[in-house]
């Protein structure tokens, strides 16, 4: 897989030789990635159009209470991102093209120790070992930016949900509702699709989007095709407002963002009610019980309340009938240059809470009362991180962490567990 990756930088390189790349904001190569501005050929490829990046993402973790035993996992993600301005190249005015193709390896140490979390510890690890084609799309802007149009293959946290991952713990990491709800893809899987973005205003702007839903997007063929074999099951759709604030003065800037938004997928799935082992034997009916749709809806804010200090935090409310998880609730602080001799350094907390659905915990009370069990009853998962990145280079960044999960699996039937980690992130 790695050698598909190699062969695929090889030929970025290549388009980026005829032509040149785009979209960021003035990027600063030369203080922000290893290998820096390659003696001034990746500002003037940037200045013509064409902006490539590679980077390395590997976690490290290691559980000490918890589960069966005591060991160790390594899970990494090799990224190669790119961006084409069609102005630079061509003269369209407003048009682009994105790419970002994943490659993942390693193991899991929820699964390798058996701690029975309901979320991973590595939130590197996921969508399998593979290479896929996360993100490849055209986007248009219109009218000097209020209207953005996009259409392609991608993730939703392009517009959904766009939240950063500054933890190890998936709970505390990107489009939440892709991890919890059925037919909602998060980084690293893709769904073909399209969104609309109104921008009235610097503050305001509001999205609405529309993709296929297919059960297929997760498998580890579909790598990196742009096609997707098999029909499509349904059809997702979403919208977010968002409101961008701004608590400083002329002395400098405080900025904050605060979303709102919903889905609604019109697949069908199987209520979790009738999921929980033995629940359809016991009610009499071995014919799966098909909800109509899946819906949801999420609140998140960010908000930096000091020079150095920034909050958030995050609701989401998945569906009780069909989703496992049915809430997710995160609070966290995130601290820049915490030591005066370590500006470029970052301290973060995060505390979070995963709701089993009550349907689920209903059908297991039920097994229990009819002599079916014992079941554990699953309730409440809770979840503390607490992080340090050490920026030891331009481009190169050491996080160590620890993580303590509360009744993992929303049970106390399984092990409180302690997970120390080691991030390291490398941006070439």
């Amino acid at each position: 897989m790695r050698k598909k990756i190699i062969a695929l930088i090889a030929m970025a390189g290549c388009i980026a030789s005829t032509s040149t790349s785009a979209i960021a904001d003035d990027p600063d190569y030369a203080h922000t990635t290893l290998t820096g501005d390659w003696n001034g050929a990746r500002q003037r490829l940037y200045d013509h159009g064409v902006d490539i990046g590679l980077d390395y993402l590997g976690e490290f973790a290691h559980n000490t209470s918890g589960g069966i035993r005591n060991t160790d996992a390594y899970a990494d993600q090799i990224h190669l991102h790119a961006a084409f301005d069609f102005e630079k190249l061509w003269g369209w005015t407003g048009g682009s093209l994105h790419m970002d193709i994943n490659n993942r390896n390693g193991s899991q140490i929820d699964a390798k120790a058996h701690l029975g979390t309901l979320l991973e510890s590595q939130e590197i690890y996921g969508g399998g070992n593979v290479t896929r084609l996360t993100r490849f799309y055209l986007e248009q802007a219109l009218w000097n930016g209020l209207v953005d149009l996009k259409f392609g293959r991608m993730d939703i946290g392009v517009d959904f949900f766009p939240f950063a991952c500054d933890y190890q713990n998936l709970n505390f990491c990107g489009a939440l509702p892709g991890w919890i709800s059925k037919g909602v893809n998060a980084w690293p899987l893709a769904q073909t699709g399209g969104v609309i973005a109104i921008n009235p205003s610097s503050a305001w702007s509001i999205k609405f989007g529309g993709f296929e839903v297919n059960p297929n997007n997760a498998s580890t063929s579909q790598g990196l095709k742009l096609s997707v074999p098999g029909p499509n099951t349904g059809t997702l759709m979403l919208a977010e407002l968002d409101w961008r604030t701004n608590l400083g003065d002329a002395q400098g800037a405080l900025p904050g963002v605060w979303r709102i938004g919903g889905w609604r997928n019109t697949a069908r799935y199987s209520n979790v009610f009738y999921s929980v082992d033995g629940a359809q034997q016991l009610l009499g009916s071995d014919a799966p019980i098909l909800q109509s749709s899946v819906s949801g809806s999420y609140f998140m804010g960010q908000q930096q309340i000091t020079r150095g200090l920034s909050v958030f935090g995050n609701i989401v409310q998945a569906d009780p009938h069909t989703d496992l998880i049915d809430q997710m609730i995160s609070i966290g602080l995130l601290y820049d240059g915490p030591l005066a001799s370590r500006p470029d350094d970052r301290l973060g907390l995060a505390i979070g809470r995963d709701r089993v659905s009550g349907r689920v915990a209903s059908a297991q009370r039920l097994l229990n009362a009819a002599g079916a069990g014992p079941v554990p009853v699953q309730g409440y998962e809770y979840i503390a991180e607490l992080n340090y990145q050490f920026q030891l280079w331009h481009g190169l960044a050491l996080m160590p962490n620890v993580q303590y999960i509360r009744h993992p699996g929303g049970s106390n039937a399984n092990r409180d567990a302690t997970v120390f980690g080691l991030r390291t992130v490398v941006k070439f």
